[in-house]
């Protein structure tokens, strides 16, 4: 037994409706989970096994609060697979009003090299969108 993959990480944000709107705009589903004696939690689902959850800016002061000791706004960085070409990632990304900062350009992924297009999200996290050429 062990690690065999990632269920979730969380994201903190400024305004969270206005993170989980720039994430759907991209095509990602946005859901509310439930949680006894807890508040929702507004994640951002990555198929139907990985999410990203989105803690806003003032949950950490709250009592009871279990997550990163010293979250920041704007300090993740991560990289989501594209699930079509490169030239249909681009398309997207402008359709949906998303500038590239850098690429496409060839980066090392997990799996090795693939094409990745980067951009930021409205707190300033870097997500990279990659193309796996072998999938």
């Amino acid at each position: 037994m062990g690690i065999k993959g990632i269920d979730h990480w969380v994201i903190v944000v400024a305004d969270v409706s206005r993170t989980l709107a720039f994430y759907e705009r991209l095509g990602l589903g946005i859901a509310w989970e439930k949680r006894p004696n807890r508040p929702d939690m507004p994640t951002i689902r990555i198929g139907e096994a990985q999410k990203i959850n989105v803690h806003a800016r003032d949950w950490p002061d709250q009592a009871g609060y279990l997550g990163a000791r010293r979250p920041s706004i704007g300090g993740a960085d991560f990289c989501l697979e594209w699930a079509g070409t490169v030239a249909e990632l681009v398309d997207h990304l402008k359709r949906v009003g998303v500038t590239p900062e850098v690429g496409p350009s060839t980066r090392t992924c997990a799996r090795g090299s693939s094409t990745s297009v980067y951009f930021r999200d409205p707190d300033d996290n870097l997500v990279e969108l990659t193309v796996d050429p072998s999938a």
